[in-house]
């Protein structure tokens, strides 16, 4: 005799031998039970869920002996005709095969003739959203309105396909991928029937594979009964699947925390030798990344299908982490799956992911950040941008204090009691900071040589101001008051940079180190001013400009005509 299989060999017979989907099953056997059943079901869900299994044995409680019933004989001609697909009265084609206008017009032919064994003429279409429009449309009436005996069940894993008219005439079904535990069980029960030796977590790892398909998991267990004979053991099955060790996971996790080039170099290396994919490579390290999640959440192990064992693991090498590094991990390689498949060399862009974990800092909260209390180092690295800024700002502020006391004294003078008169002595001006306390000779040429440092230091100073006087340039010296010039026909702009003529002098004089006068020579031409502006000015009150400027000193404004 052939061998069977085991995906054949253990096909369910009756509604109690379909695992994982209680919800329809249950649902098909009230409807027996309560005489209603209807004249088209349509039947959607992933691979090996049962499906097609399941309109099979429907067909069977539909023309079981002595009338419908959910409760049938799996033994009897009828079924075994039914289950072995050679039974003239239930048709079971292949919409890919036969998705024509002509095969459904020869079935509506078919359904209109009575069955001649059974209580029913059952009309099965797996995969039907491969049929044509046309076809579907030839469907419709005699799927709304079949003879007295006519049923049709149809199957499909791309319900988004099939129009909605069809689906609206039918009562739909949607099966669910087999949860773990469940395959894992129904593995245990086939071995034990089987006579094969399998520890725990080869059952798992089994039921983990098959990703949610109980035909898939039947298929790989073959597959390992092949490879390791009676006894299967996990080492043995890790080598047979091609299955990644999960220590390499956890050597993973553990470079990119360390910031061990060396050791994720050799890691990458084992990971190509095994010849998974790229993208399953990556898969499974999100996998491991939400495992290290939830293994730090509150009664999060729950989510995890592993052993205990296992679970322990993750939990101390959760410990190590702190989640939000995990989360931030997990968004670079959400990132890259999106792409990895598409990529012309997936393993170098896993690769280049890889390192770039390697670079991440360590997350800080932002109250943290605002008070300096954070102890981690990524505080304590300041860029040097941000360094210099910070001098500047000290600098400037110990540049205000001076000015305001050199202020104070030129309005408080300082008076020396004399013989017989008071005599008033005002102190010389005190030269600004950066100054060789001698005044040099000031020319045009070595101004506009500095121009740029002036430029830069207002900018950081006063960001309004500074997008202003770029674009103005000094074009003349009177005395010690140097005259700036704009490059554009904009008289606006003179107007704004006049209020900001303290700062320009300000960082002007530090850096030639000499105090000097600023002066803007208006480009603008007050006679070609139209009456509506003079109107505009005059109503314009003294205490509206004063608001006016307030405002503009308060958010560091400009005003724009």
């Amino acid at each position: 005799m052939a061998y069977k299989v085991l995906s054949l060999k253990w096909r369910p017979q009756s509604f109690k031998d379909v695992v994982g989907q209680d919800h329809i099953t249950q649902t098909l056997v009230n409807a027996f039970a309560q005489d209603r059943i209807a004249q088209g079901y349509i039947f959607t869900g992933p691979r090996g869920v049962g499906k097609t299994t399941t309109a099979r044995i429907l067909a069977m409680a539909m023309n079981a002996e002595g009338g419908p019933n959910s409760v049938f004989d799996s033994n009897s001609e009828t079924s075994k005709e039914i289950s072995e697909g050679r039974s003239m009265d239930v048709l079971e084609i292949d919409g890919a095969s036969n998705r024509g206008i002509e095969e459904i017009r020869g079935l509506r032919e078919q359904i209109k003739f009575s069955p001649m064994n059974c209580t029913y003429k059952v009309v099965i279409i797996d995969e039907v959203h491969m049929l044509t429009n046309q076809a579907f449309n030839a469907l419709l009436r005699t799927l709304e309105e079949p003879p007295a005996h006519g049923k049709f069940i149809f199957a499909t894993t791309d319900i988004h396909k099939v129009p909605a008219t069809i689906i609206s005439r039918c009562q739909r079904f949607d099966f669910n991928r087999i949860s773990i535990n469940v395959i894992a069980k129904r593995i245990a029960f086939i071995m034990k029937d089987e006579g094969i030796d399998c520890d725990s977590e080869s059952m798992h790892l089994i039921a983990k594979k098959a990703d949610g398909s109980m035909r898939d998991a039947l298929s790989i267990l073959d597959q390992s009964i092949s490879y390791c004979g009676d006894n299967i053991t996990y080492d043995e099955l890790k080598k047979a699947l091609g299955v990644i060790d999960q220590d390499l996971y956890f050597d993973f996790t553990r470079s990119v925390r360390s910031k061990d080039y060396s050791e994720m170099t050799i890691l990458l290396s084992k990971f190509s030798k095994y010849g998974v994919p790229a993208s399953e490579v990556l898969i499974g390290i999100q996998e491991h990344i939400r495992n290290l999640i939830y293994s730090g959440v509150d009664k999060g192990d729950a989510l995890i299908e592993m052993n205990a064992d296992q679970k322990k693991i993750y939990a101390e090498e959760c410990a190590n982490w702190e989640r939000r590094d995990l989360f931030r991990i997990n968004q670079v390689l959400i990132e890259t799956s999106a792409v990895i498949r598409r990529s012309d060399d997936p393993y170098l862009l896993l690769e280049m992911t890889a390192l770039k974990l390697l670079e991440m800092d360590q997350s800080v909260f932002i109250d943290q950040l605002l008070s300096n209390s954070g102890t981690t180092t990524t505080i304590d690295k300041v860029s040097s941008k941000q360094k210099n800024i910070k001098k500047e700002q000290e600098k400037k502020a110990d540049l205000d204090k001076e000015n305001k006391n050199n202020s104070d004294q030129v309005q408080n003078p300082v008076v020396s009691p004399a013989e017989g008169n008071r005599k008033v002595e005002i102190e010389p001006d005190i030269q600004v900071e950066g100054s060789s306390g001698e005044v040099g000779e000031l020319n045009i040429e070595s101004l506009n040589d500095k121009w740029e440092e002036v430029l830069e230091k207002i900018n950081m100073a006063r960001p309004s101001i500074g997008s202003i006087i770029e674009d103005f340039n000094p074009c003349a010296i009177e005395g010690n008051t140097v005259i700036l010039e704009s490059n554009i026909s904009k008289g606006f702009n003179e107007k704004i940079l006049e209020r900001g003529i303290p700062v320009v002098e300000k960082e002007l004089s530090v850096t030639i180190g000499t105090k000097v006068k600023v002066k803007v020579k208006n480009n603008s031409n007050s006679k070609q001013k139209t009456k509506s502006q003079k109107n505009e000015q005059s109503v314009s009150s003294p205490k509206d400009e004063k608001v006016l400027n307030k405002i503009v000193d308060l958010f560091d404004g400009e005003i724009l005509h």
